[in-house]
């Protein structure tokens, strides 16, 4: 079980980089279902027999990782967990405002209390729960890795199919883009790109394997650079040729290793350098500064720093002869590059100001940030803020970034502390690796989102690996094995409890792998630009993804407009009586505001709640229920618009115009309504000047409202030119 862990273990640490990253679903799948079973291979080996007692125990290690990952991992648990409506006001006020507003508007108007369940201080499970099964793999694939990587010889297999894995990325992209093919395996990249992105899709995701992978190497060329081996001299003439080409080029040649070490990370730095990402070049320059000077502290080991100077100075000639006037003259758009991302961090920042305590729900930026997105980025859909500190920040609140920043402090400490004692230059070398990598990605995720690519954490996570094995590796006469301390649990009550959670939160992880990936086959959401997804299946298919995954709000969403279709479709059909058109209409509510239920944050899925209850113009309760719920759902759409999207303003504004139409204009309310409309498609025209969009409204407001005088309270001074051209 051991190796077969071991192999598994390899296969998807390789494999996920090569499928893009692993950031589509069914690579994110291979990745995931790959970490699982190795981890419940690994799980199964660990249960003995107690010689002693004639019983059964189970180990786990007990690595410096394991406060992190758990603590985190409790806090994801607790971000989805429903509170009492007193202790979630506490906690995130903004939360339980929100929670009002997922309940269905048609409901809320006939309930006594405004919130009659309790709610997660997360708005929307579903990406948490994917967070959730994430950071379990990469916890479970930590620990995995650590216990297999018992020998040296293992240690440097996994560095050199790691090393293998980056020069192949490197070469590809070069050879990709250089070449005019432009392709990553059968996808056509843009065709202005000069940048080198191997088989990743952004080049930055690239030049942030390539600087973990350079870092990983530079570190083992160390780490052979002082190994030394009393070895029995045999003079060569007593040795067949055979042989001593065998010595030559033998693994235990240190000369031959280290040479192969060196031209490898050359080829990763001129893929880093050619990759033209600005905030990787200067992530692995601070990165190498970090190693550096960790090896100065180290008396015999302070030559370590000409072979990263080497290194760098190798690299600087390739790059150089080749050409290197278009990554370097990216650097003269960094001030522009570095304006917009740090708007985007202030806006990031001022959703954190909302969600303070515990966050918005880690996984929920892409969701929540329309709302607060700046008015220079209209029409640009932001899934990640290119901050990862910042966003962390807001997604977990305080709570959970001190939670984080506790647990890797402890591990740098433990590792520091450790590192400190061993006198051995392959634990000293490699030991010092996860803490550069460490420094690598925290300057990088300042301008960039890497730990969000499932590849580039995952080799993260094994570079850490790497380091923690070779630092509890002992060697001694010829023979190696590492030393690693481990919880040992009798399989009485603590042990099988404890042996059943561990097995469960594998079980229920892979459960809902699967379950996922099934749903994602039915009913694509998961953006994927490599392949030619059906972004409209049949109302069949995406029922069947309801089946398997009910909690995703974009399945329900996607049910509703194909509902609506058959509805249109039905709609002149005069056999279809007034009966079967309500049923149609309820049960395209039904799925709408179950989309809202499950995520409240889309502006949209409100605007479309509330034209739908408008369809039930012929219910009795109509005036009373059904119309007042239309408008509490634009209003709700108003909270969430925010600047992003124009056309969303014209919707409210169109929305408001034909409420007008349903109020007696003698009354207040006709007022209110009206200005309503105004104050929408004025901002709808401050976010967009084309003439075509204030054409629209024109057009729209005409229909109820032909008369020139009511028209221009509706439009900016500069548009009252288009009055002249309505007929």
């Amino acid at each position: 079980m051991d190796k077969t862990a071991f192999k598994i273990y390899l296969i998807t640490l390789v494999l996920s980089p090569l499928i893009f990253g692993a950031v589509h679903t069914y690579a994110y799948t291979i990745m995931s279902l790959g970490v699982l079973i190795g981890s419940l291979l690994l799980v199964i080996k660990n249960i003995r027999k107690d010689p002693k007692t004639n019983g059964y125990k189970v180990q786990f290690p007990n690595t410096s990782l394991n406060f992190a990952f758990i603590i985190l991992l409790v806090f994801l648990v607790f971000q989805v967990i429903p509170l009492p409506d007193s202790l979630l006001g506490l906690l995130s006020p903004e939360a339980r405002v929100i929670a009002q507003k997922s309940l269905p508007a048609s409901i809320d108007l006939i309930s006594e209390s405004p919130i009659r369940d309790w709610f997660s201080l997360s708005p929307y499970y579903y990406p948490v729960r994917m967070s959730i099964i994430r950071w379990t793999v990469y916890m479970l694939f930590f620990l995995g890795l650590t216990q297999v990587l018992n020998s040296q010889r293992r240690i440097e297999l996994t560095i050199f199919l790691i090393i293998i894995t980056a020069c192949f990325e490197a070469l590809y992209g070069l050879a990709e883009t250089y070449s005019a093919s432009g392709h990553i395996w059968w996808f056509k990249k843009m065709p202005y790109s000069l940048d080198v992105s191997g088989t990743y899709i952004n080049r930055n995701h690239l030049a942030g394997l390539m600087e973990m992978c350079l870092l990983l190497a530079a570190a083992y060329a160390g780490a052979l650079s002082t190994r030394k081996k009393k070895k029995k001299i045999i003079s060569d003439h007593k040795t067949s040729l055979r042989g001593r080409l065998s010595r030559y080029l033998s693994g235990e040649q240190r000369f031959n290793k280290r040479t192969l070490i060196l031209f490898s990370g050359v080829v990763m730095s001129i893929g880093l350098v050619f990759s033209a990402s600005r905030g990787g070049m200067i992530s692995a320059a601070g990165a190498m500064l970090c190693m550096s000077l960790f090896f100065i502290f180290r008396k015999n080991h302070r030559r370590k720093g000409f072979i990263i100077l080497f290194l760098f100075l190798i690299t600087s000639v390739y790059a150089l002869h080749i050409g290197v006037e278009y990554p370097i003259g990216r650097f003269k758009y960094f001030d522009v590059s570095l304006e917009a991302r740090s708007r985007y961090a202030k806006k990031t920042m001022d959703m954190f100001d909302d969600y303070k305590v515990a966050g918005i729900g880690v996984g929920n930026f892409q969701y929540a940030y329309p709302k607060y997105q700046a008015a220079e980025d209209k029409d640009i859909f932001i899934r990640h803020a290119h901050n990862d500190w910042a966003q962390f920040f807001a997604e977990a609140g305080i709570t959970g970034f001190c939670l984080f920043l506790a647990g890797i402090f402890y591990y740098i400490y433990r590792t520091l502390r450790l590192w400190r004692k061993r006198a051995d230059p392959f634990a000293i070398c490699l030991g010092v690796a996860p803490l550069a990598v460490i420094t690598a990605m925290a300057i990088h995720s300042y301008s960039d989102f890497n730990l969000h690519i499932p590849a580039n954490c995952l080799m993260l996570i094994a570079i850490m690996a790497i380091g923690y094995s070779a630092l509890h590796l002992e060697r001694h006469h010829g023979r190696d094995k590492t030393l690693y301390r481990y919880h040992i649990i009798h399989l009485k009550y603590k042990g099988i409890l404890a042996l059943l959670l561990v097995l469960g939160l594998i079980f229920w992880n892979g459960i809902w792998t699967i379950r996922h990936f099934i749903a994602e086959a039915y009913c694509n959401t998961v953006t994927n630009s490599t392949l030619n997804r059906d972004q409209n299946p049949p109302l069949e298919e995406i029922k069947e993804a309801i089946k398997k995954d009910r909690w995703n709000a974009e399945y329900w969403y996607k049910l509703t407009r194909r509902l609506r279709k058959i509805r249109d479709s039905k709609m002149g059909n005069l056999e279809v009586d007034d009966e079967d058109r309500r049923r149609y209409q309820m049960e395209i509510i039904r799925a709408m505001e179950e989309a809202v239920r499950l995520n409240p944050f889309k502006a949209g899925y409100h605007i479309r709640l509330g034209w739908e209850y408008i369809y039930l113009w012929k219910d009795p309760d109509y005036r009373h229920r059904w119309l007042p719920a239309a408008d509490i759902s634009m209003e709700r759409a108003a909270y969430f618009a925010g600047e992003k999207n124009s056309y969303l303003h014209v919707q409210l504004g169109n929305f408001w115009v034909f409420r007008s139409k349903t109020i007696n204009p003698a009354k207040p309310e006709w007022g209110t309504v009206w200005t309503k409309a105004c104050w929408h498609y004025k901002k709808a025209q401050s976010l967009e000047k084309r003439k075509r969009l204030a054409e629209n409204i024109v057009k729209y407001v005409w229909k109820y409202y032909p008369d020139k005088e009511f028209v221009s309270k509706v439009l900016l001074i500069e548009n009252q030119s288009l009055l002249k051209e309505m007929k």
